[in-house]
């Protein structure tokens, strides 16, 4: 995402408000990605419990440990752990835009000051 070619033609003022805004929104997109890939992560043990019990309950497994071999070569398993590893991936992407946006940010607010050093200067 380019972001300066959006906003090149602002004042720096301006530049680094928006730069500062757009930081924050990918901050709190970062937090939730990772508020649910962790969500996941963490269901997985629940989502293997309740496959288990229900394989040995309808009679499909004869034991928790065959229940857990027939369950981990289940679709719904193999689903389940292709939507964990997606949600962590987003929020990798997410935290990685998050960093992008940062670096734009402190790289307006120092053109800033160095301008405004400039400005000082030739006075």
């Amino acid at each position: 995402m380019n972001v300066h070619a959006h906003i090149s033609n602002m004042p720096a003022q301006e530049q680094r408000k928006h730069l500062n805004e757009l930081v924050r929104l990918a901050e709190r997109h970062w937090a939730a990605c990772e508020d649910n890939a962790s969500r996941l992560e963490e269901g997985r043990s629940i989502i293997m419990a309740e496959m288990k019990i229900n394989l040995v309950a309808e009679k499909l497994a004869k034991s928790m440990s065959a229940a857990e071999d027939i369950a981990r070569a289940s679709e719904q398993w193999k689903q389940y752990v292709r939507k964990m590893h997606d949600a962590r991936r987003e929020t990798n992407d997410a935290r990685a835009e998050w960093r992008a946006l940062e670096r734009d940010y402190f790289g307006a607010v120092a053109d800033e000051k160095g301008e405004q050093q400039q400005m000082r200067l030739a006075r």
